[in-house]
This record gives structure tokens, C-alpha cells and sequence, in this order.
């Protein structure tokens, strides 16, 4: 009978080992996904900051109607 009982307290364990798992890894996957997203959008907003007026990043204002051009 204590074979029985073993095998069965036995399968159960594996069974909430295995629920258990299943969970840990819905949660890292979630963690995961939300991590990129705050990161893209902090770096966009960083970038957006240096582009200059064409739009494009590293471009510099022209000097038109500047009144101490060379």
C-alpha cells in the first residue's frame, strides 16, 4: 500500500513542480516584454531630443538671416 500512495503523492508533486514552472515562466516572460518597450521609448525620446530641424539626427540648424555669419 505504501508503494501506491507514494506513486500518487509522488505524481502530484510533479504535477504542482510542473504548474509552478509553467507559471515562473508566464511572469519572466512578461517582465521581459515590457523592459524593451521602456527602453525603446526612453532612447526615442533621447534622440528626438539631439535631431535637429530636418529631422535628422546629428543634422545641424542652417544660418540663414544670421546676423554675425562670416
Amino acid at each position: 500500500m505504501n508503494s501506491i500512495s507514494s506513486i500518487i503523492a509522488q505524481a502530484h508533486i510533479d504535477a504542482l513542480l510542473a504548474e509552478a514552472a509553467q507559471e515562473r515562466l508566464a511572469r519572466s516572460v512578461k517582465t521581459e516584454s515590457h523592459r524593451p518597450n521602456r527602453i525603446t521609448g526612453a532612447l526615442k525620446s533621447v534622440w528626438s531630443t539631439f535631431a535637429g530641424p530636418s529631422g535628422q539626427p546629428g543634422s545641424l540648424p542652417t544660418l540663414a538671416d544670421y546676423p554675425y555669419r562670416g
